[in-house]
């Protein structure tokens, strides 16, 4: 690409091959970088590179399917409890429920012993709920309904986890995520990485060191860049390999505040951002040289 030229590169419908020993053989990475600097010192001369992958929506008929989700049934409070609860959030306010009710654990944590509550994680939960909430609200609540079997009777709901079909240990990845950004590079012998996105606050703030270090190294020595999108059908689509950076336009900077405007203006010159539709189906992503 020249330094004016914007390319718009079509997502494939279906999956083609690639080098899957991008994606295998890693080990999450025990070094936690503070600052750019730290990425540029640690991760310079070890063969750095980077994979995106864009991130579709689930398709909305695929979300009862086994194929696609993991169905799990989860315990649920009674109809009763959260009546109970419902009630106290109503008469005090979220703010002042919160720290009434932190009050009280604070009150009656010392009655019980670290074994009964570690024995029993709600054990202080059921006492205020019994000493300090039932007398408050149950009565109310039990003139309310009669079927009172029903409004203690335990229930449970679905949990859908979505499988994210990437090898280990990349085989988990928060869904609020519009992308999910791997970075990888050599240590002792052996490949590890580091995972930056957008959902997350820290997830955010990793993203914005690594992206800033590589780009500095970038200027010296290339760190290819490997893209793929995560279709709605979750297929791994593989779109192109670059031989220089090239990572996601979004949340760059986001929770890392160490460079001035004019530093990272001098640091994403010259080098390229991706750009997509992170709400429906992606067909192409289009790719900017940074002015």
């Amino acid at each position: 690409m020249k330094p004016s030229d914007k390319l718009t590169i079509s997502v494939p419908t279906s999956p083609k091959p690639f080098d899957k020993s991008i994606l295998e053989g890693i080990s999450w990475a025990a070094f936690s970088p503070h600052s750019h600097e730290d990425v540029v010192a640690t991760l310079a001369g070890k063969h750095p590179y980077t994979i995106t992958v864009l991130i579709e929506l689930l398709k909305y008929e695929h979300r009862n399917r086994k194929k696609y989700v993991k169905k799990t049934a989860v315990p649920m409070v009674s109809k009763y409890q959260q009546l109970i609860f419902d009630m106290f959030e109503k008469e005090y306010g979220r703010d002042g429920s919160n720290e009434l009710f932190g009050k009280w654990l604070d009150q009656y944590r010392p009655l019980f012993t670290d074994e009964q509550r570690a024995q029993n994680y709600n054990i202080v939960d059921e006492y205020i709920i019994e000493h300090e909430l039932e007398p408050r609200y149950k009565q109310k609540i039990l003139a309310r309904f009669k079927n009172h079997e029903k409004l203690f009777q335990k229930r449970q709901q679905i949990e859908r986890k979505r499988y994210y079909d990437l090898p280990g240990p990349f085989t988990f990845v928060d869904w609020r995520n519009s992308f999910d950004n791997i970075f990888v590079w050599e240590e002792d012998g052996r490949k590890v990485a580091r995972r930056g996105g957008s959902g997350a606050s820290g997830s955010r703030e990793a993203n914005s060191i690594f992206i800033f270090g590589l780009l500095e190294l970038n200027k010296t020595q290339p760190v290819p860049s490997y893209v793929f999108v995560y279709s709605e059908n979750n297929e791994l689509l593989f779109v192109k390999k670059f031989d220089s950076l090239c990572v996601p336009a979004y949340d760059v900077g986001a929770n890392y505040h160490k460079l001035s405007h004019d530093e990272i203006t001098e640091l994403t010159r010259g080098e390229l951002f991706m750009d997509w539709d992170p709400i429906g189906k992606i067909s192409e992503i289009e790719v900017v040289r940074k002015a």
